[in-house]
């Protein structure tokens, strides 16, 4: 692949870059012997159903075969890829051993892959309580522990003409095409120094995406772009920095288009990048607390949930219906190797983040993580992604949503970004204006 007519790196790279991303997948060789622990309570207008999960790979999932009295009805593809058909409507495309999958040509991200054992297939608990009541939360829910189907099923009775493979165009996931570089939102002055700093603020989700919905009713998107406007409001305090946002109003952002921006916008100058994110999960009111990630192998089973859950839907510009969705080699997401340059200063801002927040947040600080996070790819500098709290919870929901703690989550967060670029670039001293 090749990129501004400069051949893209080695294999290596990017196969460093893929395991990076599917690293903690769940494709482990733990020895395969059911261990039923556990089940998954599921209730639909024709009753209560208890799911089995099986155990065969660490982590629960839950039989395909057990699904059809709630109204799933799973189909094998010849190619290799399978279509499970959801009540409401919904087809889902999926590979064994493949974390990705395509929701009605929405390419997602799994915290674990579909599997096989024998004749059955299994599918990873977290489809339940995560991505399907986020992704159709008209049609089901998490209560109380218990997976709610609100759709007849009915609705997905297959026929007998219903085709093997999935039909329809399924995206595929290519390299993203670069935007060409966009002016500067403010003209340069005098005071500003000669070589920029550049701080580029991306509001989660926006437009189509709501992102998690917490049981009041209030949406990831809104509070993410509350806090992003009032951070870029304290930022522009500075005159020694330029300031950006990848979306100032509730539109839709391409995922792929955020990291790119942000890159377009850098330049040669100095820059930073923040994605303001609201934390959820399913089933489990009680979670509270604020975390920040940088990009990098998710080294626990919390931190491949959060990164599944904000890397949906993974759909890069230019995709095209044709082609295969469900390519291994996920050619969108490998990026030059230059990306993990900045990953030491990314932990460093992640940390600066984390501290500050913790001066004035009710909930518990859940500390640094790190995970495979789709919207960090492609920017090309220091790059973090801030979970304010869980929108899941009702309290830290209606928390989130206060004008006054929107404000003082601004306020730390421009206060970590000065004593960043007291650092950053190395052996530079801060330009001044601090904000805190």
């Amino acid at each position: 692949m090749k990129r501004g007519g400069r051949p893209s790196p080695g294999h290596g790279p990017r196969i460093l870059l893929l395991s990076l991303l599917l690293a903690g997948s769940g494709i482990t060789a733990i020895p395969l012997g059911l261990r039923a622990q556990d089940v998954l309570p599921a209730r639909s207008a024709s009753g209560e159903v208890t799911l089995p999960l099986a155990r065969h790979r660490g982590f629960p999932a839950v039989p395909a075969g057990s699904l059809t009295r709630l109204g799933f009805q799973a189909v094998p593809g010849a190619d290799g890829r399978h279509r499970l058909a959801i009540p409401g409507g919904s087809v889902l495309v999926f590979m064994e051993d493949n974390p990705f999958v395509a929701l009605d040509g929405d390419l997602l991200q799994l915290v674990h892959p579909p599997y096989r054992i024998g004749s059955e297939l299994y599918l990873p608990r977290p489809l339940f309580e995560d991505v399907l009541p986020m992704r159709r939360p008209a049609l089901f829910r998490m209560e109380g522990g218990t997976f709610l189907i609100l759709a007849s099923p009915l609705a997905v009775q297959p026929t007998p003409s219903a085709p093997a493979t999935p039909p329809g165009p399924v995206p595929v996931l290519r390299g993203p095409t670069p935007p060409p570089p966009a002016a500067p939102d403010h003209a340069r002055t005098a005071e500003v120094p000669r070589r920029r700093r550049v701080v580029v603020i991306d509001p989660g989700h926006g437009g189509d995406e709501p992102g998690a919905i917490g049981p009041g009713g209030v949406q990831e998107k809104t509070i993410a772009l509350g806090v992003a406007l009032a951070l870029a409001e304290e930022l522009k305090k500075n005159p020694a920095l330029e300031v950006h946002l990848t979306r100032d109003r509730d539109v839709g952002v391409p995922l792929w288009e955020r990291g790119e921006r942000a890159t377009a916008l850098k330049g040669d100058d100095h820059a930073v990048f923040l994605s303001i994110h609201a934390n959820s999960v399913g089933g489990r009111q009680a979670a509270r607390g604020f975390e920040t990630y940088f990009l990098a192998e998710a080294r626990t089973e919390d931190a491949r949930r959060v990164a599944a859950i904000e890397n949906a839907p993974l759909r890069p510009p230019g995709s095209s219906a044709d082609a295969d969705a469900l390519d291994p080699m996920l050619n969108s997401i490998l990026n030059e190797l230059r990306l993990l340059d900045h990953q030491h200063w990314s932990a460093l801002l992640a940390e600066f983040v984390q501290q500050e927040l913790a001066g004035f947040h009710p909930g518990p600080n859940r500390g640094v993580k790190q995970g495979p996070f789709a919207v960090l790819t492609n920017a090309l500098m220091p790059s973090v992604l801030i979970e304010l709290g869980f929108i899941s919870n009702l309290e830290e929901e209606r928390l989130m949503v206060r004008r006054d703690f929107q404000r003082e989550s601004a306020r730390a967060i421009a206060a970590a970004l000065n004593r960043f670029f007291q650092r950053y670039p190395p052996g530079q001293a801060s330009s001044g204006g601090g904000s805190r």
